[in-house]
């Protein structure tokens, strides 16, 4: 499957910038037999010529049960251009013409350019391998600045995010359609969508008075992500809101098949996007997600499952007052409390 770029779950409270490429769970033992080393199963081409500036790997983990070994983990940056570059996340393995140049990149590890020179790769060479189950892969073009993200300085911490662009507008055939015919996706943009803040709605990305944008202050990861808010929509399903919460909101989510932080919203309104000084405060019934196939698009719309309430009211044009109330609806609270707290863009 493809999944395209948006997703808010977890630790992803704001919309990601990368989309995944999932292959079949099941792990392939390569040529050693079952019980043997674990070796991924697929090849990760690079997607056009360019050179390899940066390979990071995270901690490498044990390889599934049954086999030995661990599944080692890279992050791969890729400049095609001055301008264009893709990224890679997740590789499995790193290819051996890689490693002629980079040497052994321990777990934890890092390789930069800067030590020595990029490697040079052509259009389908192979240059590593997918990870147990997934890679992420994006696409940033420095020459495109997303004006839904509106305060590119709260993201330098990460400064490709706010070049990041949908992959079908750059990809060939036949890669195009074939990556599309795997994407559940059927609205434009058809790579998804990471930005939506409009200058005085309720609508966007948002980050707790006092955490200074997207990395935090002083926050390691991924602790600085409870400082984020984002009120938007689905990345599958964009006609469906979602109400993404870092902060401890004390909701039982035993009522989700999966919440991770992420909820549907009773009667699907108010649109934030409409949501100005002039509404005053607005009241979200928040609601569990549910699987529909491989994907928690589905939302429950039950008042039986009502999880808790968010209270919101935009302050002024980069400013909000938020409050989650779990256990109850919208007619059991009125008013914020002293628990409530400002947002800023």
């Amino acid at each position: 499957m493809f999944e395209p770029l948006g997703k808010m779950q977890g630790d992803h409270v704001t919309p990601v910038d990368h989309t995944y490429i999932t292959h079949d769970l099941a792990p392939q033992p390569g040529s050693t037999g079952s019980g043997g080393p674990w070796v991924s199963p697929y090849d990760v081409l690079a997607p056009a010529d360019g050179l390899i500036t940066s390979i990071e790997a995270f901690p490498f983990r044990p390889a599934p049960s049954g086999f030995t070994g661990v599944i080692e983990d890279y992050r791969v940056v890729i400049w095609h251009s001055c301008t264009l570059s893709t990224i890679f996340i997740h590789l499995g393995g790193l290819a051996p013409e890689v490693l002629e140049q980079t040497g052994e990149i321990p777990s934890g590890g890092r390789w930069f350019a800067s030590r020595g020179s990029p490697i040079e790769v052509t259009a389908g060479q192979i240059i590593g391998k997918v990870g147990l189950r997934s890679i992420d892969f994006s696409v940033h073009d420095t020459n495109v600045t997303l004006p839904g993200l509106l305060v590119p300085e709260h993201y330098a911490g990460e400064p490709w995010k706010v070049h990041t662009v949908d992959p079908f507008d750059y990809l060939e055939e036949p890669a195009r359609s074939r990556l599309l015919e795997k994407n559940p996706r059927s609205v434009e943009p058809l790579g998804g969508k990471i930005d939506y803040d409009i200058e005085g709605r309720l609508v966007g990305s948002w980050f707790l008075e006092g955490t200074v944008g997207y990395r935090g202050v002083g926050a390691a990861p991924p602790f600085y992500v409870s400082g984020h808010l984002t009120i938007a929509y689905d990345y599958v399903d964009p006609t469906l809101l979602r109400l993404s919460i870092g902060a401890e909101t004390g909701i039982d989510e035993g009522n989700c098949a999966v919440c991770e932080g992420v909820y549907g919203v009773r009667g699907n309104g108010p649109d934030p996007a409409t949501v100005a000084v002039e509404s005053g405060l607005v009241k979200y019934e928040l609601l569990g997600r549910f699987h529909t196939g491989d994907l928690h698009v589905r939302t429950a719309n039950d008042e039986r499952v009502v999880l808790g309430v968010m209270l919101a009211q935009v302050i002024d044009d980069r400013t909000i007052k938020v409050e989650v109330v779990p256990g109850v609806t919208a007619n059991e609270v009125d008013e914020f409390s002293d628990a409530a707290r400002l947002y800023l863009r």
